[in-house]
């Protein structure tokens, strides 16, 4: 089946972005330095036993955003998805989690109480397995209203959006800006431009993407596209930090300045 998004939907996702971009900002200050991270979204099993061995060989560290629903299953999109294995494997080879809501649902159309259950049980289903230094929030298909974003703000994550650029001087630590790989849209290629735009100016260049295999969804990359972004980044001089660790390195950056939160 094919989707379908109406017009006046389109309108009302534009207003939000643009509402989300402009208030109930948590500001911080980013280190200075020109930075790179490697995030992969819900995630297909294949950005752990495709992906990750390519970004340990570099030596370097990703961060993968979970939806615990989506703990061995298969999905249409992406095939099969992460398991347990998988998990603890990344784990203790030391990359990052962020968390998503536990059945990966929409922030923008859910109720405040749905949003704080989805993401206490999906923090719950982390610490069960051993996972409890959790410090960043990606919003589920990028969706997100002045009233998700002002709720998870109150939870201390960093929130992570889907706008292309870089994140510069002040960054809005409840609505990160991330570029997405998808192949179809020519997300590696734009993620390349940006890449090349970091090498003449600090900055802080999230880049994200789900699947990585021969033939991907439409939010996917290929193993071939993938290698070359890494070489392009490794070559760019740029230092791999996973969001958690930038995180904890933007905190003694905070001042009375910051804006504060609604509460």
């Amino acid at each position: 089946m094919t989707d379908f998004v109406s017009l006046p939907q389109k309108i009302g996702g534009a207003i939000d972005r643009a509402l989300c971009e402009t208030f109930e900002k948590r500001e911080r200050e980013i280190p200075a330095g020109r930075y790179v991270s490697l995030c992969f979204d819900d995630f297909p099993k294949t950005a752990a036993t495709v992906a990750a061995p390519m970004v340990e060989e570099l030596g370097w560290r990703a961060t993968y955003y979970v939806a615990g629903g989506f703990l061995g299953t298969t999905r249409p999109q992406y095939g099969t998805m992460f398991d347990d294995q998988d998990l603890h494997r990344l784990h203790q080879n030391g990359h990052d989690f962020g968390c998503h809501t536990f059945d990966h649902i929409d922030c923008r159309t859910a109720t405040s109480e749905e949003i704080e259950e989805q993401c206490k049980r999906n923090l719950e289903f982390l610490a069960r397995r051993g996972i409890t230094d959790v410090k960043s929030f990606a919003f589920p298909f990028g969706a997100a209203n002045l009233t998700s974003k002002r709720i998870l703000s109150n939870s201390e994550f960093a929130l992570r959006g889907v706008k292309t650029g870089l994140n510069r001087g002040r960054a809005d630590l409840d609505m990160l800006r991330a570029c997405g790989l998808q192949d179809n849209k020519g997300g590696t290629q734009k993620a390349l431009k940006e890449i090349e735009t970091l090498k003449n100016s600090d900055g802080w260049l999230i880049l994200f993407t789900h699947d990585v295999q021969d033939k991907p969804s439409p939010w996917g990359v290929t193993p071939e596209d993938y290698r070359e972004l890494l070489a392009a980044i490794d070559a760019s001089g740029a230092e791999v930090i996973t969001v958690g660790d930038m995180v904890t390195r933007m905190q003694p950056y905070a001042s009375q300045a910051d804006l504060s939160i609604a509460s």
